[in-house]
């Protein structure tokens, strides 16, 4: 059996069981509760379910410009060490400001254009997740459970579509304007070594 088709077996079988799940529970999409990530003293959390939401939830109506997002990767990511790791959506943001930036909200949206299809998805990251003036720090949304990795859907249209997507990303903070970016994911399932 090649690659794309184990990959679209996997795929398909996450999605029934998914699909199975979320009718167990009334439905994924109909929810407008915005997930929110738990705070926790060591910037890390517990991996529990990621649903989409409708609407976007952040309400911040700053003007200072003292948060700058440096880069969004969704594919070809690399450790601290410059290892390869598991493709992720990771977000590096830097406080250009004066003063500690705190309370940050991130969301998040996959689109396939070629299905025609969208998920979005909200975080809000824990009180002790700060950043002070000039210094820099990556957010990372991949279940892995480490320092400034926070939980994601594992059935979301980034896991299991085969199709490049386009991902928006939104990242704010108090007392700083938010930031918007936006970044492909190129076709492909999972990724062979060069």
């Amino acid at each position: 059996m090649n690659t794309k088709t184990s990959r679209a077996r996997r795929v398909a079988a996450a999605a029934l069981a998914a699909g199975i799940a979320l009718s167990a529970c009334g439905g994924a999409t109909s929810s407008t509760t915005p997930t929110t990530v738990a705070a926790n003293t060591a910037t890390t959390v517990a991996a529990g379910p990621v649903l989409p939401v409708n609407d976007n939830p952040i309400n911040n109506t700053s003007t200072a410009e003292a948060l700058k997002i440096d880069s969004v990767l969704v594919e070809n990511n690399v450790d601290p060490s410059g290892n390869a790791a598991d493709d992720h959506l990771e977000i590096a943001v830097t406080n250009t400001g004066s003063t500690e930036l705190a309370g940050f909200e991130v969301y998040y949206t996959f689109t396939d254009p070629t299905a025609g299809t969208s998920e979005s998805y909200y975080a809000k990251l824990p009180d002790t997740f700060t950043i002070p003036a000039g210094g820099s720090r990556t957010i990372h949304f991949d279940n892995s459970g480490a320092i400034d990795h926070f939980p994601v859907n594992e059935f979301s249209i980034y896991a299991t579509s085969l199709n490049a997507l386009d991902v928006n990303v939104e990242v704010s903070a108090q007392g700083a304007a938010p930031q918007t970016a936006t970044v492909q994911k190129d076709a492909g399932g999972e990724e062979t070594a060069d």
